[in-house]
């Protein structure tokens, strides 16, 4: 699908890769990138660590596409392309800008919305690297359908959607190279519905169900949650989930898209997850472990272990940066 893309976006995005490889309540502090590890993720600030480094708006990091193919920033030789899923909230606070504040209806209102901006940064990444990574789109909650959950116009006029609270995720696009036309197929700003409630622990599960089903060996997995809010519906479901998802050796990064001062991300939660999926700046220092080996964060109102994004340029810094770290034929 072709759409209009803000100037600015753009340009950050084409420099990114060519240099470099919510919550029923409609509420969303603006949050730094993590310490080291994943590079610099929000507007303006900067980071280094891991196995890459990278600005904010208008500096460079991550990796680049290796020109002679089949390396990886790792091994120097022949590599697998991993499976990556994206999980992404689609709940009716993702209708208001990063700040929080409800956008105008009209064409440049809908293009500053958190649901416009994620669903163009996950298009253009998937696009840039989908022969490096095998990417597969999933939301959460699932649309039921029979127009119970609502347009992003719809939303912004303050209707609500009326769909069940807390039903499980659907998968839309199954995890595969070149899927990048199928998944700009698969949503669109405008007509892909938002609806109520925000069951991530509920969309992990589903994300474990359709990882686990293609696991081959030699081929790392990966789930990338991005979301605006917390979870409303099981809270220790989201925790003992991507436990379980790091037991299948199923990494998980954590994305809180947030820069409001109402009731956005949890942070505290979205650090044990950082831990528990095994992608903490400097894992496992950072985390604790339990006797199962099960990690969490050791200090969760500490420095952010996820990735925080306060805007669209730190929103596809964040994407371009974790893809970039795993990406097969990539050098950092």
């Amino acid at each position: 699908m072709k759409r209009f893309v803000v100037a600015a976006l753009a340009t950050f995005l084409a420099q990114a890769l060519l240099v470099a490889c919510g919550s029923t309540t409609d509420s969303g502090s603006k949050v730094a990138g993590p310490t080291g590890g994943f590079g610099g993720v929000s507007s303006g600030g900067s980071g280094a660590g891991g196995s890459g480094a990278g600005t904010g708006t208008g500096g460079s990091g991550g990796v680049q596409l290796d020109a002679g193919g089949g390396g990886s920033s790792n091994d120097g030789g022949a590599c697998e392309p991993p499976d990556m899923l994206i999980v992404l909230d689609r709940t009716m606070s993702m209708h208001r800008r990063p700040d929080g504040t409800r956008p105008p209806d009209t064409t440049a209102g809908h293009q500053a919305s958190k649901w416009y901006i994620a669903i163009n940064a996950v298009e253009q990444l998937t696009d840039k690297l989908d022969s490096t990574i095998r990417f597969g789109l999933e939301l959460f909650p699932k649309d039921p359908g029979n127009n119970q959950c609502v347009t992003l116009k719809q939303r912004i006029n303050n209707i609500t959607a009326t769909n069940p609270a807390c039903q499980k995720a659907e998968v839309l696009v199954q995890p595969g190279l070149n899927n990048g036309p199928a998944i700009a197929s698969a949503i669109d700003p405008e007509t892909t519905r938002l609806c109520t409630s925000t069951p991530i622990g509920k969309g992990i599960v589903t994300a474990s169900q359709a990882l686990t089903a293609i696991q081959t060996a030699g081929r790392d997995q990966y789930a990338v949650l991005i979301t605006d809010g917390q979870d409303t519906c099981d809270k220790a479901l989201v925790l003992s989930a991507t436990q379980a998802l790091a037991q299948q050796g199923i990494k998980l990064y954590a994305i809180g898209f947030d820069a409001s001062s109402g009731n956005g991300v949890d942070k505290s939660q979205l650090n044990d997850l950082a831990c528990a999926g095994h992608t903490a700046p400097g894992f496992p220092a950072p985390c604790q472990a339990d006797a199962q080996g099960n990690y969490t964060a050791t200090n969760p109102t500490g420095p952010d272990l996820f990735l925080a994004a306060g805007d669209a340029a730190a929103l596809s810094t964040a994407l371009t940066t974790l893809a970039g770290n795993v990406c097969c034929g990539c050098i950092s």
